[in-house]
């Protein structure tokens, strides 16, 4: 997995401003326009449900940052800078952040956990859930379109973790962390009924090597949301039947 979350940042940058300025409105709207218009966006919807799993991008990289080095890494939004990195020919903007600040700190021998949680706490208040309403708002979506992305995405970069070949120690360690992040803080945290990072992998298999099966998005992501737009293979909103047409399409453009 690509985070595109580093202190480098982009290489081809479309445009960027400070990530507080998720709280700017018309720059905000500016920001998912011009996103959008690199995909044929038929609305703000599809920028909007990308700029919105960013920040569930942002917690993933503090989980593994956790797990990796038993530290928690400081993502505060004053310290980065979000970026639209688009290339012409990519097909599609990546979206991401330079880290402007690295802050980080060990997590203590004694109350580990505790410290872990207190982190995970103020991030998610201070930073992710008022971005997400924001970019909401700008978008005119409801921000469960974005929070329901959250628990695919993080089992994603689970399954990314063991398929990559990493001490079993950092593997451990991401089982832990992930455990603490899914069932270890309140719903009233994320405002909503439940969180976000709780969800059930279910697969597909993948059309191209039948012993290999691919995570299913926990939500659509909305990139059917431009001109002769289509569902991604992954999506939980397509039938079977979709899927089947689109993994006949897929064995067909192999080179033969």
């Amino acid at each position: 997995m690509y985070l595109h979350i580093s202190p480098e940042g982009a290489d081809h940058i479309l445009d960027e401003m400070p990530a507080t300025d998720f709280f700017q409105p018309a720059r905000l709207e500016d920001m998912l326009r011009k996103t959008g218009e690199t995909v044929q966006a038929t609305d703000n919807q599809l920028a909007g449900s990308f700029f919105g799993t960013s920040l569930c991008n942002l917690c993933i990289t503090k989980l593994y940052f956790l797990s990796a080095y038993n530290k928690v890494l400081d993502l505060s939004l004053e310290h980065l800078t979000f970026q639209i990195d688009y290339e012409e020919g990519h097909g599609h903007a990546h979206l991401g952040y330079k880290i402007n600040e690295l802050i980080a700190q060990d997590i203590p021998a004694e109350n580990g956990e505790a410290f872990v949680l207190a982190d995970w706490e103020q991030f998610i208040v201070t930073a992710v859930r008022p971005a997400v309403e924001a970019i909401a708002s700008a978008a005119s979506m409801k921000p469960e379109m974005i929070w329901q992305q959250f628990g695919g995405l993080a089992g994603m970069m689970m399954e990314f973790v063991h398929a990559m070949q990493l001490p079993e120690q950092v593997k451990e360690g991401f089982n832990y962390h992930f455990k603490l992040l899914t069932e270890s803080i309140s719903t009233e945290v994320f405002s909503r009924k439940r969180n976000p990072f709780q969800w059930t992998r279910r697969y597909v298999a993948n059309p191209l090597k039948p012993d290999e099966n691919w995570v299913m998005r926990s939500s659509c992501c909305l990139f059917d949301r431009r001109v002769d737009g289509t569902k991604c293979y992954v999506c939980p909103r397509m039938t079977p039947e979709e899927r089947e047409v689109r993994a006949k399409e897929m064995l067909e453009s192999i080179p033969s």
